[in-house]
């Protein structure tokens, strides 16, 4: 389910479906589309549309096997203050560290967004951001392809700046957001997943538009027992300064992932971005970005 627009809560009805237990689902992850063990029993706080999104979208239509106390708090996907329940579904570590990243995610994305509209748009009448690769609530299906061969055809990143003056639109940069907890200014390194990292080269490469990277702080207020994403600040940088700054690869501790810290020193404050548009520096960019290559 594509997140283009706020989830709208329906106040005249409540959702109080349930997963019995002769489903035959009990102890399965409800976000595998393959029937997969799990007998994590986890819970989130929801207000009722969202808990319908997430069951269409990411739960295969599975309603949750519990639902607890309703009252007022935040929303564990839109992240408004709303009546909220608990709801509780078996779903693998795995898959639930992707449901509980939504919230974070969506919160992030907000933030570029309004940032551009506040500081860059006024300034930049002609260009436009769009959002393009939105969060998405999905189910988990095994993929034919390994990440490595989808990112060399990739031809989209989060958000794409285009030049409206021109008909049609001329795509000038791609931006890439990153999401999490710590302050750049805070941060000695950075790091980026080697997957990550590929998909930026990947549709740098397949598109001839260069890319900069926003990384998002992104932190977790808590109004017990439900928590908020708050966004304290953004920075930026470009992939190729980014990859100038390489310190290491090395697989990520009790993970199979592996990972490329950078010197953190690559990124700029975010209110520095106005003067790289005004020098055109994505122009320059793509000359740099060219020399960059896919990590095995």
């Amino acid at each position: 389910m594509l997140l283009d627009k706020p989830i709208v809560q329906n106040k005249s009805t409540t959702y109080r479906s349930v997963t019995s237990k002769d489903s035959g689902l009990f102890e399965t992850c409800a976000r595998h589309t393959s029937r997969y063990t799990a007998r994590s029993l986890q819970s989130i706080y929801l207000c009722d549309a969202c808990t319908r999104a997430l069951v269409v979208g990411a739960f295969n239509d599975r309603a949750p096997v519990f639902h607890g106390e309703t009252f007022k708090g935040f929303c564990g996907l839109c992240n408004r203050k709303r009546n909220v329940t608990q709801r509780q579904w078996f779903v693998c570590g795995v898959c639930w560290n992707v449901v509980l990243a939504y919230q974070k995610s969506m919160a992030a994305s907000a933030a570029v967004r309004e940032w551009w509209a506040n500081e860059v748009q006024p300034n930049f009448p002609n260009l436009t951001l769009e959002e393009t690769e939105q969060v998405v609530l999905a189910a988990y299906s095994r993929k034919g392809k390994t990440k490595f061969v989808e990112a060399a055809t990739l031809s989209m990143l989060d958000f794409v700046v285009s030049d409206s003056s021109t008909n049609p639109p001329t795509p000038l940069f791609h931006i890439e957001q990153k999401t999490g907890p710590g302050a750049i200014d805070e941060m000695t390194i950075f790091q980026l997943d080697v997957n990550d990292y590929n998909d930026i080269v990947g549709a740098v490469q397949h598109t001839n538009i260069p890319s900069y990277i926003v990384h998002v702080q992104a932190v977790q207020e808590y109004n017990f027992p439900t928590r908020q994403t708050i966004v304290k600040g953004l920075w930026w940088t470009d992939i190729a300064t980014l990859q100038s700054h390489q310190k290491k690869i090395a697989q990520r501790r009790g993970e199979d992932k592996f990972a490329i810290s950078y010197d953190a020193k690559a990124f700029s404050p975010i209110a520095s971005f106005g003067s790289e548009i005004a020098k055109s520096g994505y122009k320059k960019l793509m000359a740099r970005a060219k020399k960059l290559t896919l990590i095995e």
